[in-house]
């Protein structure tokens, strides 16, 4: 018993300790922040209102601006590939964007544009497969494919409807290899096990699900 009481007592410290990590970090910016994008423990990417990015290399004791033109609206997803290259993306009610830099923010390239369009999310893997989920438009939800780190995008072949009216969150997207989940505003979470070729819809409890 008393062995048990005492693994028992250095869980409860252990989990206190991971808790007491927590330190706030002063980002260099007053503009709201939307989404972050960490690729290490080092590399971290941030992105925000009036388009602000900035990115750190030494995990967040210091931040580096990373915003350059055309990058001068609000930005609300940013997905960091590695130090130097990252996607951000726009959406406004005519129109979707989504620019990459390679350089570590001093240029951005417009590597998406759709009409009428609005980007929830990005995620890219190693090897640089990934996807990119929007809301829905003509009844079907906006979903992309890339195999070079979006530089390029292509619609995935098959549809999946919209169920409703429902939507998505912007950052609610989540890959874990292959496997692939967004939320949306459904109580309804979507799931796909082979890279967004297919999906399925997966129940949960609460109304507004983030994924």
């Amino acid at each position: 018993m008393k062995t048990i009481l005492l693994s028992a007592l250095v869980f409860l410290l252990s989990i206190s300790t991971v808790r007491a990590q927590w330190i706030s970090q002063t980002s260099g910016t007053t503009s709201q922040l939307y989404s972050v994008s960490a690729v290490d423990n080092n590399v971290v990417w941030i992105c925000g209102a009036s388009g602000t990015v900035l990115r750190t290399t030494n995990g967040g004791d210091n931040w580096l601006n990373a915003s350059s033109p055309p990058v001068v609206n609000d930005v609300y997803n940013i997905f960091g590939i590695d130090e130097c290259t990252a996607l951000v993306t726009r959406s406004t009610s005519t129109e979707a964007l989504v620019w990459k830099t390679t350089n570590c923010g001093t240029t951005w390239v417009e590597v998406f544009n759709q009409p009428m369009g609005y980007i929830n999310a990005i995620e890219i893997g190693p090897g640089g497969t990934g996807i990119m989920v929007g809301n829905p438009l003509f009844g079907n939800w906006s979903i992309w494919h890339t195999a070079d780190y979006g530089s390029t995008w292509d619609s995935l072949v098959s549809p999946l409807p919209q169920a409703g009216t429902e939507a998505g969150w912007v950052n609610s997207l989540y890959s874990n290899g292959t496997s692939y989940w967004f939320g949306t505003n459904n109580n309804r979470i979507y799931y796909s096990p082979n890279s967004g070729s297919t999906w399925t819809a997966q129940s949960t409890p609460e109304l507004n699900t983030y994924a």
